[in-house]
């Protein structure tokens, strides 16, 4: 489960109100009028609260401006706070962004003039979230960057630990574990024994539990679920919760559900299902959130039980209640789990139709979050561009400094030791100032690197240079002109083959088999193949063609089915060689059953330790290659379907070369 998903489940408001909760709004109510000093201020807050939990916005926004009135009215700079961080959380609960981002700068500033500093560090942290939220994790980083310095700087632990449980929000989302889970431990030793911490760590131990889930490592993950239950039982009279009733509320849910999830992983299944048990028990009539994360938990543990009807049973359940168009990641993961239990209980039709649509969606959600990233390091991009002028002049007006500074040093002599310490000072700052610029320009060289999706490059090229040419200020040479339409078809065409590579991975997969009606002259195709592959090769590499075949002999097979094959291990020679030569050869096999076709490079090679995985799905020896992964998956299973096999040549030591094995009828 990614971030956004998690902040989702723990912001998002149940919705509903309950008899109670609007008999109690009326008591207050019909109160009011009666109250003054501090019992007026206290009612107005019950009643914002009551309004949140019943889900009533329009009256939430109403009562929060009642109460910061009153406040101010009052002199009570605690309740104004108060009033002021419970308008930004209306605003990011709404998805009222661009209020959010207004109103943010003023209603800290307020409370950094009182000096308070809690509601100061959370708000800051409402603002990491909502860049979180809202795929902006560079940005996001930048900024929990800045509050962890502030922090730091005033030594303040609170503002340290919610900076901390900020930064593993942030690498959880891009898919840094490791950093998020040194994030989460420096939040929960620096929040731990602190007053103010609550609420943070009953935040951070979910997501932290849900970053060893995604790395596997169950043991740790029991460890802190011991540690979670233990702060839970330490702090239940701090939550407002009846010792009583205590293990059956929200809070206890989501530890069942993580103790359970790492006892599943330790294949300890009773004791998991005892927990899950548990949280069933306390959410099957609650409808909310809570139940969400029960249900799909369910799943997996009937999943791991073998009775898949039941895991379907729940997984239908959670679907037909997920109902949040805003949130396409949250149904991806639903219909993952959907698509794993079809393909368990043997039902391998609706398993592949349900993947097909894990696979839509999953490039929807790609393609979306590139445009979304493309546009957020535009943005820091020229962000940073403004810092490196501001740098720039600095460093002209340092070196005018440093000018003056030696002629002074060589007229007044006896002023040379304080000359000297000025300029080390200056040294000091220029270095300061390009570790930086170092930095920066390191975040947006991470970014790059870390795109998850192979489409993001050539996008980035095109949408850069489209706006070149669609800028006015940008004065263009003809030949500059052709240079970026050139590199603009280039990159569409990458991105078209990137579709095309897929929807004939697809056409592939959908495909039960290869007619073999085709008398194909087994030299002339091949002699073909080659002919096209130099179209883009252009005297780049030697291409060879060795045949000990006879030129009149035809096979029966399907000859679409063989360019393919051929043009697969053709792209994957062409990208590992950088020079040298790709070799052709046609020879029988010993007993004259099949024909042998051999594609041999004199590239890098395949190491031992990756031969056995070059053919599963998706897999790349190196992922700065552009490709999918899917052409030598696809290469075999088609051979294999014509009745051959594609195998790699492991005692070949000049590069790599495969061998496609074809009956020869």
């Amino acid at each position: 489960m990614n971030i956004s998903l998690l902040l989702f489940l723990a912001c998002a408001s149940v919705g509903w109100a309950q008899s109670s909760d609007i008999q109690r709004i009326d008591s207050l109510r019909h109160a009011l009028p009666k109250l003054e000093g501090k019992e007026r201020l206290q009612a107005l807050y019950k009643l914002y609260n009551l309004y949140y939990y019943t889900g009533d916005t329009k009256m939430e926004r109403s009562s929060i401006s009642e109460l910061r009135a009153e406040a101010e009215r009052q002199g009570d700079v605690k309740m104004q706070a108060t009033a002021r961080i419970a308008l930004l959380y209306y605003y990011y609960n709404t998805s009222q962004d661009d209020s959010l981002l207004a109103e943010w700068p003023q209603q800290q500033q307020f409370m950094l003039k009182h000096a308070d500093w809690k509601p100061f560090y959370d708000c800051w942290i409402l603002i990491v979230n909502h860049y979180i939220f809202t795929r902006q994790s560079n940005t996001a980083l930048r900024e929990v960057k800045r509050m962890y310095d502030d922090a730091q700087q005033r030594g303040n632990s609170y503002g340290l630990g919610l900076a901390s449980y900020g930064m593993g929000n942030a690498y959880m989302d891009i898919g840094f574990h490791q950093e998020a889970i040194q994030a989460y431990e420096r939040c929960i030793n620096t929040l731990k024994n602190s007053t103010l911490g609550t609420s943070t760590l009953l935040d951070v131990y979910p997501y932290y539990c849900s970053v060893l889930s995604e790395v596997k490592n169950f043991q740790r993950m029991l460890e802190i679920t011991d540690l979670w239950r233990e702060y839970l039982d330490s702090h239940q009279s701090e939550l407002g919760l009846d010792n009583g009733k205590a293990v059956n509320s929200s809070y206890y849910t989501y530890y069942y559900n993580s103790r359970a999830t790492a006892l599943m992983g330790l294949g300890r299944i009773p004791e998991a299902e005892e927990l899950m048990m548990k949280a069933y028990e306390a959410t099957k009539d609650v409808k909310d959130n809570s139940q969400l994360t029960v249900f799909y938990n369910m799943g997996q543990l009937y999943m791991k039980k073998g009775d898949y009807q039941r895991a379907l049973d729940f997984n239908t359940r959670i679907i037909n209640t997920y109902s949040d168009p805003n949130d396409p990641s949250g149904l991806l993961m639903l219909q993952k789990q959907r698509a794993e239990i079809m393909l368990l209980s043997h039902r391998y039709e609706d398993a592949a139709n349900l993947y097909k649509q894990v696979y839509l969606l999953a490039d929807s959600l790609n393609l979306n979050d590139a445009k979304n990233q493309l546009n957020e390091f535009n943005t820091l991009f020229k962000v940073d561009e403004m810092e490196r002028e501001n740098q720039q002049a600095h460093t002209r007006h340092v070196s005018t400094i440093l000018v003056i500074i030696i002629i002074a040093l060589v007229l007044i002599g006896l002023l040379g030791i304080y000359f000297v310490q000025r300029l080390r000072q200056k040294n000091h700052e220029l270095a300061l100032a390009l570790d930086r610029a170092q930095e920066s320009d390191r975040m947006k060289m991470s970014f790059i690197q870390h795109m998850s999706h192979e489409i993001r490059t050539p996008l980035n090229v095109i949408t850069g240079f489209s706006q070149v040419i669609a800028s006015p200020s940008f004065r263009l040479t003809d030949e500059q002109r052709a240079h970026i339409v050139e590199s603009i078809e280039n990159n569409t065409n990458e991105i078209t083959n990137f579709v095309n590579e897929l929807l004939e991975f697809s056409e592939n997969e959908s495909q039960n088999h290869y007619p073999k009606n085709d008398c194909v002259n087994i030299n002339l195709l091949c002699q073909d193949v080659i002919n096209k592959v130099e179209q883009t090769n252009n005297g780049r590499l030697q291409l060879v063609f060795e045949s000990s075949v006879d030129n009149q002999l035809t096979v029966q097979t399907n000859q679409r089915a063989l360019e393919l094959i051929l043009k697969q291990l053709f792209n994957n020679a062409m990208k590992f060689t950088e020079q040298g030569s790709i070799t052709l050869k046609i020879v029988p096999s010993t007993n004259q059953s099949m024909l042998h076709i051999s594609v041999a490079d004199t590239g890098i090679g395949i190491a031992e330790d990756q031969r056995e995985r070059i053919f599963e799905k998706f897999y790349k020896i190196d992922s700065f290659k552009r490709g999918l992964g899917l052409g030598l998956p696809m290469a075999r299973r088609i051979a294999r379907m014509i009745g051959g096999d594609l195998v790699l040549d492991n005692n070949y030591t000049g590069g790599t070369r495969f061998i496609l094995k074809i009956p020869n009828k």
